[in-house]
């Protein structure tokens, strides 16, 4: 079992960040920067109205941003900086009020390549059977793809039944606690 970077910085050393120690963004951010490796580059980038912990990704065009505030605080900004830069852009809320496994919603603005914002809300991690990482509706409906090549929109989600579903969610739930707590689970 591989040995997951602690903080971001670890995971992309070109990033300067006051972001030193564990934390659930570190390791959100860490989770979601491997569903679109390779990163060659990445930086930190507070301000916009986004949140202090906010990533950019440069050569997939995606911006990631963590969290612990509720909706709607930045749902506007992350519009706003999709449509202007004509990126993707991701904002993790960490926050308890969520009912799947893991205590976050992520919103998604899909702006690349110049198109009209697209925006996904109330998702949340997925790990497929293929290990592609996902960003999974409620139920059924759209879902984001991470790739290599960035964020892919797809109109029907990976899964069959709300069971594959749960499966894929508790999968990247138990992968995220190993993460976090790797003396409890080793």
């Amino acid at each position: 079992m591989p040995d997951w970077p602690a903080t971001l910085s670890e995971f992309c050393p070109m990033i300067e960040t006051h972001v030193t120690q564990m934390s659930l963004a570190s390791v959100l951010c860490n989770y979601l920067l491997e569903g679109l490796s390779p990163v060659t580059a990445c930086e930190h980038m507070p301000g916009n109205g986004l949140p202090e912990f906010t990533v950019r990704v440069d050569r997939q065009d995606v911006v990631f941003s963590f969290t612990c505030v509720a909706p709607p605080m930045f749902s506007g900004k992350v519009e706003q900086l999709a449509r202007a830069q004509s990126i993707d852009v991701v904002l993790v809320r960490c926050f308890t009020e969520s009912f799947d496994a893991l205590p976050a919603s992520v919103e998604a603005t899909l702006a690349g390549g110049g198109l009209v914002p697209f925006t996904l809300t109330d998702l949340t991690l997925y790990r497929h059977e293929d290990d592609a990482l996902w960003l999974v509706p409620t139920g059924f409906g759209a879902a984001v793809k991470l790739t290599d090549e960035g964020l892919q929109l797809h109109l029907v989600p990976p899964y069959e039944t709300l069971i594959d579903r749960a499966f894929g969610i508790y999968k990247s739930a138990a992968e995220i606690a190993e993460r976090l707590y790797p003396q409890v689970v080793r």
